[in-house]
Parts: C-alpha cells; sequence; structure tokens
C-alpha cells in the first residue's frame, strides 16, 4: 500500500526561501515514463510524458513551478524512487511536497485521502471541503496539480461518469483506474 506524508508550501512561504534544490529525471513506470523531481527526500513534481518534446514540456513546467530553484539532473535516483512508487508489491509511505495556494493543497490532500480502488467527481470534492458551489474551483485546483499519480487527480471523474480529462491523456487515466481496480470506472 502506498501512502504519502504531505509537506505544503504556499507560495508566499517559497518566495521566501533561499537556497531550494530540486533533483529532477525520467523513469519507467508501468504506465510509460515519469518526469519527476525531489527536494531532498520529498517529491514535488511528476508527469507522466510520451517522448522527447513532452519531456521538455515537463521540464518547462518543473521549472517554472520553483522558478528560484538550482536544478540537478539524476536519473538513476529518479528511476529507484519511481520503482518504489509504482511497485504494488510493496507497503511504503513516500514524502510528497505540495506547492500551490491554501485552497489548492486542501483540494490536493483531499485527493491524497481517496482510497485505491475509487472514483469521486469535482462536485464530491467540493462538498468534502465544506463548500458545495466551489466545483469549478475545485476543477481547477484539480487541473493544476503537479505531482501527478501520488496526489491521484486520475480519481476525479465527471458527475455523470464520465472519464473527464486528464493531464496525461484519457488513455492514461483509464489505465491507472484499470490497475487500481476502480470498477465500474468511466468509461472515455
Amino acid at each position: 500500500m502506498l501512502k504519502c506524508a504531505i509537506s505544503k508550501l504556499t507560495h508566499e512561504e517559497y518566495k521566501k526561501l533561499r537556497n531550494f534544490q530540486v533533483t529532477y529525471g525520467v523513469a519507467d513506470s508501468k504506465f510509460g515514463k515519469c518526469c519527476m523531481a525531489l527536494h531532498g527526500p520529498q517529491i514535488c513534481f511528476a508527469s507522466f510524458v510520451n517522448d522527447a518534446p513532452s519531456e521538455s514540456v515537463a521540464l518547462q513546467e518543473l521549472k517554472a513551478q520553483f522558478p528560484k530553484a538550482s536544478f540537478t539532473e539524476d536519473n538513476t535516483l529518479i528511476q529507484a524512487k519511481a520503482e518504489v512508487i509504482f511497485d504494488d508489491s510493496l507497503s511504503r509511505e513516500v514524502e510528497v511536497l505540495l506547492k500551490g495556494t491554501s485552497f489548492q493543497i486542501k483540494v490536493w490532500e483531499e485527493l491524497v485521502n481517496l482510497p485505491r480502488g475509487s472514483t469521486c467527481s469535482y462536485e464530491d470534492v467540493a462538498k468534502a471541503l465544506g463548500n458545495s458551489k466551489a466545483v469549478r474551483a475545485v476543477a481547477n485546483s484539480v487541473a493544476k496539480n503537479k505531482v501527478a499519480y501520488l496526489v491521484p487527480c486520475h480519481r476525479v471523474i465527471k458527475k455523470g461518469g464520465g472519464l473527464g480529462k486528464y493531464r496525461s491523456g484519457p488513455e492514461r487515466k483509464l489505465r491507472i483506474l484499470k490497475d487500481e481496480k476502480a470498477l465500474p470506472f468511466a468509461k472515455p
């Protein structure tokens, strides 16, 4: 079972930091290549990529997320971390650093609490946060998630049961949901 230990970093807190170090790389996973980044032991970025151009886009997103950071590439370290994350036979806890607004972080924490094998709607997330009218704000926050898979935005589907959007594509979302045995799962 995979558990996430969450640390939070608002944009304002990040602005005050000095010497923010990020190690990044590309690793293979059971769902395809994944561009991942660490701040110390904490995973601060994860994005599935398909090819060299999408790797470049992911790296640009990472650098935009942490504009003051110093970056070091280490594919070996990232591959080792990916093997731990994507190995379902291990019971493990990984550290995750969430950087965003206070509201975004609340949404992402709610997603982390979703049990494996389950799905919910944007409205369900808004209700869980105590504001059923915040559906659009929740959807916007889900779309801005920079830690794919570990912050399981793939578990959020349309209220009517449709698969909905996913930054890494609907096919990958469906593949992850099938792997998690989230049945009955939405169809594209």
